[in-house]
């Protein structure tokens, strides 16, 4: 049992090692979502060791050995709320993880874990070295499932980062942690709980590289397939949708003038003015080389209005400060579910190529009248 045990936290290590080394040489979606899942995975190998070195203290059951057993055991439990806090945070684009106060019970359970060091509060090793759970274990189970059930709930309300098909598979990976929690506790010699988180980081990170084929590299924003499979996703249900079409004017002559690596850093920059200006509005797609487009799922009106001036703003103020000018012509119309999608699409193209004859209009005129007075 001692050896067969071990391996399979051995192979949990070589699994989540082998995930490291791939995520490092091909970064997922974002630098940032990469360094936050290697993070989680440097700490559930971490868990991985100290579980194989408590199967060698069980097996010796020395009393030499309680000290370092405790120690584990806090770094042990400590360390199991803090990998679902990240994983929170990873998933919940920050609609739960930015509240101050949810952090509260993962303090509060660093707290009672280090002072149950002395109080065997959750749990206490016995004079013969053997583990036993504490009077107030249930406390550290309360925790770390009151933030699971948060990260499932986040994975299902993240409709902007991920599509039906993407919620049902994350879903699933999550809730095998569950599955082996609960086997766990009623069977506690079997040690299941972080080979089965080493298992589901493994498929998360292949979700992550599958995820990443629905956005555009130059950008960072998701591309044309994942526009057309949201219509196609909206286009069956009745969500009042806002349609915002856009188009970055003289994208070619930045091109043509300055190289394409300086219209890649326009694009980029573009994409991310975007998306600040659209932050809890609607979500950014690039589906062109200058064609860009916004879907405002349950937004009013006066909401893409205020998305869109603060564009304005946004714009005004980076081209104040830079001698390569951004500039989006736009339009907008609204999906109520009674018409087809794409057709609305069509009609907020067309409102975006009459704003664009404006920016144009308004351009020539600028240029007629400084042309006049030199």
């Amino acid at each position: 049992m001692y050896i067969s045990s071990i391996t399979t936290q051995i192979i949990g290590i070589v699994m989540l090692g082998f995930t490291i080394i791939l995520s490092q040489r091909n970064f997922v979606i974002d630098r940032h979502k990469t360094k936050v899942f290697i993070i989680v995975s440097f700490l559930t190998i971490v868990l991985l060791i100290i579980e194989i070195i408590e199967y060698y203290l069980i097996s010796v059951r020395s009393a030499e050995y309680i000290i370092l057993y405790k120690l584990l055991m806090v770094l042990a439990f400590i360390l199991t709320n803090i990998i679902v806090y990240i994983l929170l945070s990873l998933n919940d684009s920050g609609r739960f993880s930015k509240n101050i106060f949810l952090a509260i019970p993962l303090i509060i359970n660093i707290i009672i874990n280090i002072a149950t060091y002395w109080t065997s509060w959750i749990f206490y090793i016995d004079p013969q070295g053997q583990y036993h759970r504490g009077d107030y274990f249930f406390v550290q189970l309360s925790i770390n499932m009151f933030y699971y059930i948060l990260l499932i709930i986040a994975i299902f309300i993240n409709d902007d980062d991920y599509d039906s098909d993407d919620i049902k598979f994350l879903s699933s990976i999550f809730i095998l942690p569950v599955i082996a929690i609960i086997i766990q506790i009623n069977y506690p010699k079997y040690y299941l709980i972080w080979v089965t988180v080493a298992f589901s980081l493994m498929l998360y990170y292949i979700f992550l590289r599958e995820l990443q084929f629905k956005y555009d590299l130059t950008s960072g924003i998701k591309n044309r397939r994942a526009f057309t499979n949201k219509m196609l996703q909206l286009n069956k249900g009745n969500k009042n949708t806002g349609i915002v079409v856009l188009d970055l004017n003289d994208l070619k002559k930045i091109n043509d003038s300055k190289g394409h690596d300086k219209g890649d850093e326009i694009i980029h920059k573009s994409a991310e003015i975007l998306q600040e200006s659209f932050e809890n509005v609607g979500t950014a797609y690039r589906i062109g080389g200058d064609e860009f487009t916004v879907l405002c799922v349950n937004s009013s009106e006066e909401q893409v209005e205020a998305a869109l001036m603060k564009l304005v703003k946004l714009l005004e103020e980076y081209n104040n400060k830079n001698d390569l000018k951004i500039v989006f012509a736009y339009g907008y119309d609204f999906y109520t579910g009674n018409e087809d999608i794409f057709e609305v699409f069509e009609i907020a193209d067309k409102k975006m190529y009459e704003h664009k004859a404006k920016i144009k209009g308004c351009y020539r005129r600028r240029r007629v009248d400084k042309l006049s007075k030199e």
